[in-house]
């Protein structure tokens, strides 16, 4: 079984790439600059733009699986080229904006379901991986904490249960190389919601010093948020968060704790 990992050198692709690698699987790799060296010997990497329909055969030739990022400009192109290469199965990263009360009217959810709906009528097998707010977001705080500033921050005791993009990761390997994946949708989330302000006081522990922040009111925000943005995220933020088992179920192991996620990602901030 050979698998296409689109989007191979990024934050969950590239942990998919040694997940199917330290399965025993053969992979294809892609990206749109593919260069050497950033992945495993054993991963052939080939060119691949979804928005440049001539790029998909010659990347899907002899594959069976994918693992597939959302993007609806040329999702109708990718369907028609991997129908005629013969995949068998698509694993998206879609999100769970398209679950979220909260956001189902929002520009992302719009974009996923565009997807999600495209594989529904393909014929070929899907699963669809909805995860919530990536952890990775705290990196956009990371120079500022390296620098010692004081954060300025909307929203800080807004609940999230924020994911470790290996978990991400870890389920799409179980996906594309285990049985009884086909036609399932996965909600998953981190293990724990937390606030902003925790979020931002665990790296602090992590990296072994207080960092001061301070809230922001919305529309102090810098450039300025359009109002429905502050609407939903209002919304969204004083919703009860939901925290699923997904990870666990499908991996047989816990998802890992946002403090977890903060020692993977100490270098960052220090």
């Amino acid at each position: 079984m050979s698998v296409l990992v689109i989007g191979a050198y990024g934050n969950v692709g590239s942990h998919v790439v040694a997940g199917l690698v330290s399965a025993g699987v053969t992979v294809r790799g892609s990206s749109r600059t593919p260069g050497t060296g950033e992945l495993p010997d054993a991963v052939e990497m080939v060119r691949l733009d979804l928005e440049k329909p001539e790029t998909l055969p010659a990347a899907l030739e002899g594959v069976k699986k994918v693992f597939l990022y959302a993007s609806p400009d040329g999702i109708a192109e990718f369907v028609s080229a991997a129908q005629a290469a013969g995949v068998e199965h698509v694993v998206l990263l879609s999100s769970a904006s398209v679950v979220e009360p909260a956001m189902r009217q929002s520009r992302s959810a719009q974009m996923h379901a565009v997807v999600e709906e495209a594989l529904k009528e393909s014929g070929m097998a899907w699963t669809f991986l909805r995860p919530t707010t990536f952890a990775t977001k705290q990196l956009s705080f990371a120079r500022a904490i390296r620098s010692g500033e004081v954060l300025r921050v909307p929203f800080l005791q807004g609940r999230t249960a924020s994911i470790h993009e290996r978990d991400i990761a870890d389920v799409a390997v179980r996906a594309l190389t285990g049985a009884g994946h086909e036609g399932q949708a996965y909600w998953l989330t981190g293990p724990q919601a937390l606030t902003q302000q925790e979020y931002i006081e665990t790296i602090g522990a992590v990296i072994g010093r207080p960092i001061e922040v301070v809230e922001l009111a919305p529309e102090d925000v810098e450039p300025k948020m359009p109002e429905f943005l502050i609407r939903t995220l209002t919304e969204l933020l004083s919703a009860p968060c939901v925290v699923t088992s997904a990870v666990e179920e499908v991996t047989g192991v816990p998802a890992r704790s946002f403090r977890q996620w903060a020692e993977d990602h100490a270098k960052d901030f220090s």
